[in-house]
């Protein structure tokens, strides 16, 4: 259920970031009522994923945690990687949920 919860949580920071006017990943930015409604759901999935190992405390800074680093490695590939938005998106799904892998849950 961890890797359902920040694998969601990668779909929400995605979305949110291509509602942005700034973005450079695809030619016309998505509406920001439904990236944002998107990431709140998202998030709160994540919570709830996330609390079948951690309780809700350690859960919820799990994810602002993970959301802080989602939008900034988004940032950071973005800049590089302009109009492939199908390869930051891959690029985030491999990395994040990799991470539990790697402490041993």
């Amino acid at each position: 259920m961890i890797f359902v919860g920040v694998f969601l949580l990668w779909l929400g920071c995605f979305a949110s970031y291509l509602s942005s006017n700034k973005q450079k990943l695809i030619y016309k930015s998505t509406s920001k009522f439904v990236a944002w409604l998107g990431y709140v759901i998202a998030l709160s999935l994540a919570v709830f994923g996330l609390t079948t190992h951690f309780g809700w405390l350690v859960s919820i800074l799990i994810s602002l945690l993970l959301t802080m680093a989602m939008w900034l490695l988004l940032v950071v590939l973005a800049a590089h990687a302009k109009e492939r938005s199908i390869l930051v998106f891959a690029i985030g799904a491999a990395i994040f949920p990799s991470i539990f892998l790697l402490g041993g849950h």
